[in-house]
């Protein structure tokens, strides 16, 4: 009687064995496909996509293609090269697509490739199209950006981007940021179509911590005729003293101007009713490519010179 039941368990496994394995084939092929008709429906657009033939892996945990020398390149000249990728579904998460970035990376600008460092790099693609999240870890681009960690979820045309240990070139570094916000027009369009459409980004809250310092910021940006940003917003200052002290070590103000300008923030400074380190909210303004606080000149920023748009 025994061994009836050791020969019907050792059938069960079998035929529960070869279920799973045909149900992974049957995933992976599919997931091959599915990579294929978005290959030929991205080059049709003008993209260029190019990819060592896929490896099915992952089996029995998920449907996995191993990707070598991947290359993603929009037609504004902006892309993506990875040495390797991993592109999978798994039951536990059986709504979005995983990918995986591994061994070099290189970000492609109109201008040449920036390479990119990380110990981590992982997107997750929802299903539906309505957007994803990537995460990274320990991620640097060349010589002008290091971050400790970096989240960025979109769902439509919001957006909200959280960062660690935030080291920009030639600034100070930020200890903390985010950003929410939302495009009342998908980012898919050209400079000059986006402003035209009406196009307006919308920050409902930015904020950036340095040490005691904390900068915040609500603002509205759209285009101009030039395809400039311009906008206004307000900045609040939590803890003047070293809020200000953030700012001039960001280069946002003259030297000659940084006296008058923290006088005027000290006086008006208030302390909130609920408590609290004492706190000032600022207009700001960017219109000709020049940012004033209060009214205040602050800095003249370089001109965004945008994918495929004609330089002038």
């Amino acid at each position: 009687m025994a061994r009836k039941w050791w020969a019907f368990l050792l059938l069960a496994l079998i035929l529960a064995g070869g279920g799973l394995y045909w149900t992974w084939q049957e995933a992976t092929s599919r997931l091959e496909v599915e990579l294929a008709r978005w290959t030929e429906a991205r080059r049709a657009e003008g993209w260029q996509v190019r990819h060592a033939p896929p490896e099915r892996a992952g089996f029995p945990v998920g449907a996995v293609l191993n990707l070598s020398e991947l290359s993603v390149r929009a037609p504004n000249g902006v892309g993506w090269q990875s040495a390797g990728a991993t592109l999978g579904l798994f039951p536990q998460d059986h709504r979005q697509l995983r990918l995986e970035l591994t061994g070099a990376q290189q970000l492609i600008l109109p201008r040449g490739a920036m390479p990119v460092q990380s110990r981590s790099l992982v997107a997750r693609l929802r299903l539906d199209g309505q957007g994803g999240t990537l995460e990274g870890d320990g991620l640097r681009l060349g010589d002008e950006l290091a971050v400790q960690s970096l989240a960025l979820n979109l769902f439509g045309t919001d957006f909200d981007i959280r960062a660690a240990g935030l080291a920009p070139a030639g600034l100070p570094r930020l200890d903390s940021f985010q950003v929410t916000g939302k495009l009342n027009q998908p980012p898919g369009l050209s400079a000059a179509a986006w402003r035209a459409a009406g196009g307006a980004l919308s920050i409902g809250h930015a904020e950036a911590r340095m040490g005691e310092a904390v900068m915040q910021l609500r603002a509205t940006l759209t285009l101009d005729a030039q395809l400039q940003p311009e906008g206004r917003g307000t900045l609040t200052l939590v803890g003047v003293q070293e809020g200000l002290n953030a700012v001039v070590q960001a280069g946002l103000v003259a030297p000659n101007m940084v006296g008058a300008l923290r006088a005027g923030l000290l006086l008006s400074a208030r302390v909130p009713a609920e408590g609290g380190p004492p706190r000032v909210e600022l207009p700001l303004e960017l219109r000709n490519r020049r940012l004033t606080m209060a009214r205040i000149p602050l800095a003249t920023l370089p001109p965004v010179e945008w994918p495929g748009a004609p330089r002038r």
